[in-house]
């Protein structure tokens, strides 16, 4: 009898109790959102919570040693740099076509031969040429909206730019500029585009002859008119490239009269064809020809030098002939040929070989009233070539391991010319060469 009434009284109490949590209130959780894959625009693309915006965010690391033939006790022979990468891809799809922004900054650290870049560091006490530099790079910073490209990033005048080089000094140009593009497709892989690209960084200064110093030049009074027609097929690609570059020099010394030359305009012209080899995935045969007239960084721009070793030579986008000349702009021509081949052993391993042969006419004229044959005269006909190799090892995706050695040489194709070389005699030197190396430890993600 009490065992029930005390069953009883316990229900009541659970019942009571039950009712007074009715009437609590209850808090539930906001559904969490889970990051989803956004496979439509390819691997590593995520979706932004929230939106129908998909974003990949990648970098890089990289360590390069570098071994260089020394010349003088003053030079450096090795050299360490590091270089970091990060970017960010971000992607819409639109009625009008991809919507896009990309964005990427490189900082790097260099010391002794591969001490390059600009905000220079706290040089080595003691050093006879600077020794450590670091660099802040905007490389790539652009918006893509259909077919239209407005930001920075690498020329569509390019075609071969080093891609298959770890140290580049093949002849072409590889570097990112300030643009406005539009591009159409025709289909088959057949397009077409016309660019508006800043002249700034294709510039290579104007020499008085009789100076010899750089001229200054002018503020930018027009772009460089950029266009391509380009292939892109199971066989590989090809690409026929033109650019218009505008000389325009300040320039009012006593010299030439104290006038300004007029301006000219200089142009180059480019056309590469790669191919899909059929050896094994990934091999590839690259063929480029460049010819130019003012504009000699369109060939010069990927790392070649206008001296190697003891000799070197002047190479503006013109000269000015002063004391007696019409100070009329005389445009230097460049011209340059380069193939370029990989080879994959397997599928980890592969080797690539290259190189390259280039000309540059100062024109006689100039040559002439620079001095002509006399050894003091750095203003001549110059040629430059260049062969090389590497070998990469690729044990994990998006890291590799590689070895590079170039031969370097340059001569002049007028005489010799007094040696350029600090704290050493001063002879007569017509050619001279270098042999350069590279190693090269990388990760991408």
């Amino acid at each position: 009898m009490r065992f029930s009434n005390l069953l009883l009284g316990s229900a009541a109490i659970l019942a009571t109790g039950s009712a007074y949590a009715a009437d609590l209130p209850s808090k539930k959780s906001a559904p969490v959102e889970f990051v989803r894959v956004c496979s439509a625009q390819g691997a590593g693309f995520f979706y932004i919570p929230g939106t129908d915006t998909c974003i990949r965010i990648g970098g890089r690391a990289r360590f390069d040693y570098g071994y260089g033939q020394p010349f003088t006790r003053g030079d450096n022979v090795t050299g360490m740099k590091s270089l970091g990468r990060i970017q960010a891809d971000v992607r819409n799809a639109t009625e009008y076509g991809l919507l896009r922004a990309y964005v990427r900054l490189q900082l790097g650290r260099g010391n002794g031969a591969l001490a390059s870049g600009t905000g220079n560091g706290t040089a080595i006490v003691g050093s006879a040429v600077p020794s450590t530099s670091t660099s802040i790079e905007l490389d790539r910073a652009y918006v893509q909206f259909g077919g239209l490209t407005a930001g920075r990033t690498q020329s569509f005048f390019d075609f071969y730019a080093g891609d298959l080089e770890v140290i580049g000094t093949t002849a072409g140009d590889g570097s990112a500029h300030n643009m406005l593009a539009y591009s159409a497709s025709f289909g088959k892989g057949f397009s077409a585009t016309i660019a508006l690209e800043d002249p700034i960084e294709t510039r290579s200064g104007v020499t008085v002859v009789t100076g010899p110093t750089i001229g200054k030049y002018a503020g930018a009074g027009a772009p460089d008119v950029v266009a391509n027609l380009r292939v892109e097929q199971g066989w590989g690609a090809a690409q026929l490239s033109g650019a218009v570059h505008q000389v325009r020099v300040v320039n009012t010394t006593a010299a030439i009269g104290g006038f300004a030359p007029s301006a000219e305009y200089g142009f180059a012209v480019n056309g590469g064809v790669q191919f899909n080899l059929p050896f094994a995935a990934g091999d590839q045969l690259w063929l480029q020809g460049t010819y130019t007239k003012g504009n000699p960084s369109r060939v010069t721009g990927n790392g070649i030098s206008t001296g190697v070793g003891a000799i070197g030579f002047g190479l503006p986008d013109a000269f000015t002939t002063a004391n007696g000349g019409t100070g009329k702009l005389d445009l230097v021509t460049a011209w340059g040929l380069t193939a370029a081949a990989i080879h994959n052993w397997t599928p980890t391993v592969s080797t690539s070989v290259f190189g390259s042969y280039a000309k540059v006419d100062v024109g006689g004229s100039t040559f002439t009233a620079a001095g002509g044959a006399t050894g003091a005269n750095s203003v001549r006909d110059f040629t430059y070539w260049t062969v090389g190799g590497n070998v990469a090892w690729s044990p994990v995706k998006d890291f590799v391991i590689a070895a590079e050695v170039d031969y370097l040489r340059v001569e002049s194709s007028n005489g010799g010319v007094f040696s350029g070389l600090a704290n050493s005699p001063r002879v007569l030197v017509k050619s001279d060469d270098a042999i350069i190396s590279r190693l090269r430890i990388q990760r991408d993600f």
